[in-house]
């Protein structure tokens, strides 16, 4: 009722003085509403950049895949919840056979196709109780959670023969790639102990897998999870 006030001329200049507080109290307010809003916006926009930043930060650029950073969060949280509800949990390393020829035949960028395009194939097993990441190179590692090993070496396998049975082609000069293939070792984590014991455990199984012929997946035995032996010479 500003304007009414300064109709008011009995009350003199009390009113008008009191009519002239309102208005620089409503500009005022209005501004510092205005400056609410700016800050509430400019408050979403950092919250999306932290999060973009995270993501960030935890995929790895060529292939979309969780980075190792992202795996080792996940191997403690499917850890966590699989000790919780007496769950078996594998993990596995899966390695590109031959990367390197490929790389040196064909070119990195031709290598990068590869590396994309396993994982893809991988990431297509992937839901709520099995994710894999790059781990590395040419090296994927996956989680596996309420899966045997046995299970988890038949979903493996799968995708290994699917894999085996292409014939890729290089785009860019039309010369074939010739089989691209991958090997795996894959380690029950409980029978194990504990987490890092069984991603060790799964690396000797995969290095046996390469040294057995490579495009082959092995089980990680009760000797792979065994504490390494130290050189007495050392």
């Amino acid at each position: 009722h500003v304007g009414e006030l300064e109709q008011v001329t009995k009350a003199g200049e009390v009113i008008s003085e009191l009519a002239s507080i309102a208005k620089v109290m409503m500009r005022r307010t209005r501004e510092i509403e205005k400056q609410m809003l700016r800050s509430e916006a400019q408050t979403r926009a950092l919250r999306r950049r932290l999060d973009e930043a995270r993501r960030s930060a935890e995929e790895d650029h060529l292939t979309g895949l969780p980075n190792r950073r992202a795996f080792e969060a996940l191997f403690e949280e499917s850890y966590r919840l699989a000790r919780a509800s007496t769950e078996v949990l594998c993990v596995a390393f899966c390695d590109i056979d031959h990367f390197k020829r490929i790389n040196d035949t064909h070119g990195h960028e031709a290598g990068d196709r590869v590396l994309k395009l396993v994982a893809d194939s991988l990431a297509r097993i992937t839901n709520d109780s099995c994710h894999v990441a790059r781990h590395g190179g040419e090296e994927f590692v996956m989680l596996f959670r309420g899966q045997t090993l046995t299970e988890a070496q038949a979903k493996l396998d799968s995708l290994r023969e699917a894999l085996a049975d292409r014939r890729l082609v290089n785009r860019a000069n039309d010369q074939p790639f010739g089989q691209v293939t991958f090997s795996a070792g894959i380690a029950d984590v409980f029978a194990c102990g504990d987490p890092r014991t069984a991603l060790r455990a799964a690396d000797t199984a995969l290095y046996r897998a390469k040294l057995n012929g490579r495009n082959r997946i092995e089980l990680a035995s009760k000797d792979d999870c065994a504490p390494p032996q130290l050189d007495a010479a050392a």
